[in-house]
């Protein structure tokens, strides 16, 4: 018993240790957000509406969300992974036992469903009663990668919000940051710390522990050899010589570690580099709609390499 709580103790610390953890906001405040967001943010009240918040991974959305109830609006408030607890079941035993009930304080309560676009139509059919059923006592903060996913219905309940953090202000956090850690960032680091928020952006969680990936010497050290962007060029260049498709899926998986296995961002640039080329139009547009088609897998499929590949054969032909 003694060894299971100080293995806990070691792994509690370890992931204190994290950046993105450390320097996770705690307050309004903290949070990178956009002005006209900060401001309605700020003066919200239990009589609010349903809140919607999309975007990109990375940029805040569960943050913003779990702050509104904790720190502004001070609520009894129940958070489900809709993605992971996303039938009909959830809604059924979980959201309409906690939405019948007041609470102890007679504030409105609040449901978070995380990741809501993960949630199946079914589950969603039932909640947009409940949500209009229950709203003397519950409000619900939604939030989701794909906005497209989720039902007109639940999107006509709610004040939507795109939260997604401007360049300058990742750039601004960025840097705090790196002074609060005492990392020193030479000049041309700087140079390339503006490239890598830019490659990344807007999925600031990624960038900030890239950040600290690159800072393990006590100074910024982004290394340029083997970036994404040098290793689509030369993927993009083996494509218009033609070389076999064999061939190049074993470039690709020999340079995985270098692209920290990150396909879909290797196919944004793949993307990129068609659509600026000098591509017939036909063809430029085949090109570009099995990429987007495999960018899109790639949110669902287990194997990200295996989705690469067959995106690479569908290119492959294509090019041939």
């Amino acid at each position: 018993m003694f060894v299971v709580f100080v293995i806990e103790f070691i792994i509690m610390n370890k992931y204190q240790d994290l950046w993105v953890q450390k320097y996770a906001p705690q307050s309004l405040d903290e949070i990178v957000l956009s002005e006209e967001n900060r401001e309605f943010f700020s003066s919200i009240n239990e009589d609010t509406p349903h809140l919607l918040f999309y975007g990109n991974a990375g940029t805040g959305k569960t943050t913003l969300a779990k702050i509104i109830v904790k720190n502004i609006l001070k609520c009894q408030y129940l958070y489900i992974n809709a993605s992971d607890e996303n039938g009909v079941d959830t809604i059924r035993n979980k959201v309409i036992s906690f939405s019948q009930t007041r609470s102890l304080d007679g504030k409105k309560k609040v449901i978070i469903l995380d990741e809501f676009c993960g949630t199946t139509p079914e589950a969603q059919r039932i909640l947009r009663n409940v949500m209009e059923e229950y709203a003397s006592t519950t409000r619900f903060i939604l939030t989701a990668n794909y906005i497209n996913r989720i039902t007109e219905p639940i999107r006509s309940r709610c004040l939507i919000f795109n939260i997604q953090p401007k360049i300058e202000d990742i750039l601004k956090r960025c840097s705090f940051i790196l002074k609060s850690e005492n990392v020193k960032v030479e000049d041309i680091q700087k140079e390339k710390l503006v490239n890598h928020i830019n490659l990344n952006f807007p999925d600031m969680r990624r960038i900030i522990n890239d950040l600290q990936k690159f800072s393990i010497q006590g100074h910024l050290n982004i290394s340029t050899k083997n970036q994404i962007k040098d290793i689509s060029q030369e993927l993009f260049k083996k494509l218009l010589e033609k070389k076999g498709v064999l061939e190049i899926r074993k470039f690709v998986i020999e340079e995985e570690k270098n692209f920290a296995s990150d396909y879909q961002n290797l196919m944004k640039e793949l993307f990129d580099l068609i659509f600026y080329s000098k591509i017939s139009e036909d063809k430029k547009k085949s090109l570009l709609l099995d990429i987007g088609e495999h960018m899109y897998r790639d949110n669902f499929v287990i194997d990200h390499e295996i989705n690469f590949f067959c995106c690479l054969m569908n290119l492959h032909k294509s090019f041939n």
